[in-house]
């Protein structure tokens, strides 16, 4: 893993020497403007439970729909399309070295626009005029769960800029199968709520439970509260190693055409 600092150096470098990177921080910093300036104008027409960052983080799958195809598109279509993929094979690293420089890059830059949505505090804090404090716990929590999921489907991304040549198949590609783990998913556990079961072994296993443990929307429900469950970080963290992986495999396959 010693030439992944290099190769990540390459890969920032061919995000913010272009437009690219620019144009997509521009697009999220944006729809999330709007979105919280919604969700501010709404909670100031009466009182209720909800916290503003709370409803943000619980938008977290718009960005998540649009911004991840964009950012990760490119990774490996491009460099198929060119022809500098070969050049890259060529070089003394090797392939998960650079899928994995790949998946840093993107996180990095998915990284930084969230952390920019960090001046959200700092506005609802100044207005507030020091009348409500802001309990920085669930918004710490909200931002783990953010990042947590988001590098996982960073690496789907990956996987689908691995499988073609053309970046606009690849963003496709990606939208589609994100589309399923967030929106399909928790569709399924509205659809199965009920006496409806999965038989395994001679036990019977709710469907509505078992969709709820792989909702993203059930799991950033918890973290926005604050609470920091260890089983969606085992989830996601397996998850991004069983999908760089299969990537890897993709891209060792090339040297055997």
């Amino acid at each position: 893993m010693r030439n992944v600092p290099t190769l990540l150096r390459r890969e920032l470098n061919a995000y913010f020497a272009s437009v690219l990177g620019y144009t997509v921080i521009m697009f999220f910093l944006i729809v999330m403007g709007v979105t919280f300036a919604v969700i501010v104008d709404y909670l100031n027409r009466g009182p209720t439970q909800l916290t503003a960052m709370k409803i943000m983080f619980s938008m977290f799958w718009l960005p998540s729909l649009f911004v991840v195809p964009a950012i990760t598109m490119r990774l490996l279509a491009e460099e198929k399309r060119s022809g500098s993929i070969e050049m890259l094979m060529t070089a003394p690293v090797t392939d998960f070295e650079v899928v994995s420089a790949k998946w840093l890059g993107a996180v990095t830059l998915y990284t930084l626009m969230w952390a920019l949505t960090g001046l959200y505090v700092l506005i609802l804090q100044y207005f507030s005029k020091g009348s409500a404090m802001i309990d920085l716990g669930p918004v710490a929590a909200g931002y783990v769960g953010v990042l947590l999921i988001g590098q996982f489907l960073i690496a789907v991304g990956l996987l689908a800029s691995a499988m073609t040549k053309n970046q606009v198949a690849a963003a496709l590609m990606s939208f589609a199968v994100i589309f399923m783990l967030l929106i399909v998913v928790n569709w399924m556990t509205w659809l199965f709520r009920g006496d409806t079961a999965l038989r395994v072994l001679g036990m019977s296993i709710p469907l509505d439970k078992i969709f709820k443990v792989l909702s993203p929307f059930e799991q950033m429900e918890d973290f926005a509260l604050g609470l920091v469950d260890v089983r969606p970080l085992v989830l996601y963290a397996s998850g991004t190693a069983l999908v760089l992986f299969l990537t890897t495999r993709i891209v060792e396959s090339r040297k055997w055409r």
